[in-house]
């Protein structure tokens, strides 16, 4: 609800500078040009049918955050730098487009101790073509619908559409990933959770979703993948390295593509897997997932940890079903699915790390 309603009778900057907490500042059709400054617990929004473009600064649009900031149906062509930086939160985009942003079209970040209280949430929205899509670091983000998609850029995180790190807690609901020169999503560090519900993750050239570094107490789940796909990308579909309490539950991830990386300095592999388990990833849970048509393997587990079950999971096509190796611990996997002992797939995982 808005206590004020605002139609900028003069610039926009000057519109927002002006602005006190309950305003909503309403826009007419057009282009507005400059780096703008959202107020705490202020909204704005394009009017009803409106075509309104901010472009600009870097970042365009910054929002400080407030229980009464939205955006609402704007479209933002960011150019040189970001698109939308949010700190610390908390906030609601819905509808909102943003493209063409060098670094990221969306940056939600929070160094505060009360980050879980200040969620940003973002609805049917469109991340796309820049740098990466939505970056989170420390902040609370929960995205329902929508898509992130056509990332460029492949130094780094580059042309990655979903990157969380720095203890960011990201819920991702029924969001189409997709088309992205780099990884589709990464969750990365020790403290980073996240959440993944009917997402389609396809068409990703560094991967669909890669997960590393995270630290639990014992049980406890820090990524959550229910139900959705992970077809069509490249090199691995879902992969952790270095992990612990990673849970997939009734997805299914098809048709992987090869890619070529390092295995040693005068070596190189074709790597193409359903699942890639490696280097200590331990406590990991599949259920109820279909494997299908992934290139090399339907699932690798290399040099894996405790704690790794593999259960009522479908295997077909692809060069091998199962593969375990290097593994001293036992990997709980129906036996008829794995391949023959002898089988040996090189890859060097340090060469399929990333850098968030």
């Amino acid at each position: 609800m808005c206590d004020r309603l605002s139609i900028p009778a003069g610039s926009l900057t000057d519109t927002l500078a002006a602005a006190q907490p309950g305003d909503c500042i309403i826009l007419p059709a057009g282009t507005y040009e400059g780096s703008f400054v959202l107020p705490e617990d202020v909204s704005i929004a394009a009017s009803a049918g409106a075509d309104v473009t901010l472009t600009g600064g870097d970042p365009v649009l910054s929002i400080v955050g407030g229980r009464r900031s939205v955006v609402q149906g704007l479209k933002i062509l960011a150019g040189q730098g970001g698109g939308i930086a949010i700190e610390p939160g908390p906030a609601q985009l819905i509808g909102v487009k943003v493209s063409q942003a060098k670094d990221e079209a969306l940056l939600a970040t929070c160094t505060r101790e009360d980050c879980d209280e200040r969620e940003v949430v973002i609805t049917d929205s469109e991340l796309t073509q820049s740098g990466v899509g939505l970056r989170v670091k420390g902040a609370k983000v929960r995205v329902s619908g929508g898509r992130i998609a056509e990332q460029l850029g492949t130094s780094l995180s580059a042309g990655s559409g979903v990157v969380a790190s720095g203890g960011a807690k990201v819920q991702l609901d029924n969001v189409l990933v997709e088309d992205n020169q780099n990884v589709g999503v990464l969750i990365d560090g020790a403290a980073t959770r996240a959440s993944l519900t009917s997402c389609n993750v396809k068409h990703n050239l560094g991967r669909g979703l890669w997960v590393q570094g995270q630290t639990a107490d014992a049980g406890e789940v820090t990524v959550d993948v229910n139900g959705g796909e992970f077809n069509d990308n490249a090199l691995v579909g879902i992969g952790a390295r270095d992990t612990v309490g990673l849970r997939v539950t009734n997805a299914a991830v098809k048709s992987t593509t090869m890619v070529r990386v390092p295995v040693d300095i005068s070596r190189s592999e074709d790597v193409g897997d359903g699942v890639g388990l490696f280097n200590g990833a331990r406590a990991i849970t599949l259920q109820g997932v279909t494997l299908e048509n992934n290139a090399r393997a339907q699932l690798l587990a290399d040099s894996v940890g405790s704690d790794v079950k593999i259960e009522s999971t479908t295997f077909t096509g692809g060069q091998y079903r199962a593969v375990v190796q290097q593994t001293a611990e036992a990997v709980q996997v129906d036996a008829m699915a794995l391949d023959d002992a002898g089988v040996r797939l090189f890859v060097n995982a340090a060469a399929i790390g990333l850098t968030p």
